[in-house]
């Protein structure tokens, strides 16, 4: 089978629909003949069947003459007659019989995107992709569907037929929206408790023989904040939604706030960090995704380091970056090395492990438009740098 490529050029905004679908259907016996001609054609049939996503064959009609497996079930292929019928009739959707001719011919379907992808991927002779809303009939009630569609014309011998993968994007789009909501309203909350905080601390701290409760208040208030903030951007940049703020600031400045942050971890006790070489220049980036990165790579390191022993950090600035870099005594296992940046990887062995690491990498080369790297042995130690440039143009 080959992709089929050719046609006129077109540009999906000229060929927009804006009008129903053409009526008209093949009868039954074209209907088994193309039906036998997927099916003589085992390579289609297999590769379809491999895709996660449901998979519709369909003629220059849009009926079905062959699905994948995930589609056999959905449309439940084993209960009722597919063969013939349109993909808004077996997705019952509440429009698709409002048109003379069915699913596609009606006033509704002039918006819907399983058809504008499929008469666009004829239209141009490949691939269209779109987004498609859908109420269908549901138990007891009108279900609510966002589908990805992508329609891929294929040249057979004997026919032409489009090969429509649908995708149920409706769970991925609640999550991400009920994620939007949980972070908006949790952060304001944080915030609220972080301002009556400092509203405690100055009226009360003059009355206090020990503000310690007070300032300790202030503290967990904003660890809070920023956990959830990182929780935040990490989960934005992922999905690609993160977009980084651009500042000038002092780089000794930002490691000096970093040493103060970690000089009382947990991670820090009974260990020492020593600050090396520092360029006291000024950088251009997103200060609070650097902050986050260098502070998972010193956190990383104070937890390799024995008791006892020394973490240090620095900064340089060749030509037009600055490198940064955390060292730490230990030597990581070959094993390890090959695996630092995967995600959930640990050395730990605990859930929720196996993020810092990848985080450090995503954030830096994704959003910082840097470099993360390490090095390991014997006489050096392990030594994770971060190469960022000078001036960020986002």
């Amino acid at each position: 089978m080959s992709v089929a490529i050719g046609g006129s050029v077109a540009s999906p905004a000229t060929e927009a629909l804006s009008r129903p679908a053409p009526v008209g259907r093949a009868d039954a016996v074209t209907l088994q003949r193309q039906q036998a001609l997927v099916r003589s054609t085992p390579l289609l049939q297999g590769v379809i069947d491999c895709m996660e996503e449901g998979v519709l064959v369909l003629n220059e009609h849009r009926q079905i003459v062959a699905c994948n497996c995930r589609a056999a079930e959905w449309i439940k292929a084993a209960e009722r007659p597919w063969l013939g019928a349109r993909p808004g009739e077996v997705l019952e959707c509440i429009h698709a019989h409002a048109g003379p001719d069915g699913c596609g011919t009606g006033p509704y379907c002039i918006t819907c995107g399983i058809v504008q992808a499929i008469l666009e991927s004829q239209q141009l002779c490949r691939p269209v992709v779109r987004e498609c809303r859908l109420l269908c009939r549901g138990d007891p009630t009108v279900t609510a569907l966002e589908l990805k569609v992508i329609a891929t014309p294929i040249d057979l011998q004997g026919g032409r037929v489009i090969v429509c993968a649908i995708h149920d994007v409706s769970k991925p789009k609640r999550l991400a929206l009920l994620t939007r909501l949980f972070f908006h309203d949790v952060l304001n909350t944080a915030g609220g408790i972080e301002g009556y905080a400092a509203m405690l601390a100055e009226e009360l701290r003059e009355r206090l023989a020990d503000d310690f409760p007070l300032r300790r208040l202030q503290e967990l208030a904003a660890q809070l904040i920023e956990d959830l903030r990182a929780q935040r951007d990490l989960m934005y940049a992922e999905s690609g939604d993160l977009t980084p703020e651009v500042s000038a600031f002092r780089v000794a400045q930002l490691l000096a706030d970093l040493v103060a942050l970690y000089y009382a971890h947990p991670a820090a006790k009974d260990r020492t960090i020593r600050v090396e070489q520092v360029w006291d220049g000024v950088l251009e980036t997103d200060r609070r995704l650097l902050a986050r990165v260098l502070g998972n790579m010193l956190k990383n390191a104070l937890e390799a380091t024995p008791a006892g022993g020394v973490v240090s950090l620095g900064c340089k600035a060749p030509a037009q970056d600055v490198v940064f870099w955390v060292r730490n005594p230990g030597v990581m296992p070959q094993e390890v090395q090959l695996q630092i940046f995967h995600r959930f990887f640990s050395t730990k062995g605990q859930p929720g492990r196996g993020i810092g690491t990848y985080s450090m990498k995503l954030l830096t080369e994704g959003y910082l438009g840097g470099q993360v790297a390490f090095t390991s042995t014997e006489a050096e130690g392990t030594v994770f740098t971060v190469t960022i440039p000078r001036h960020r143009r986002m």
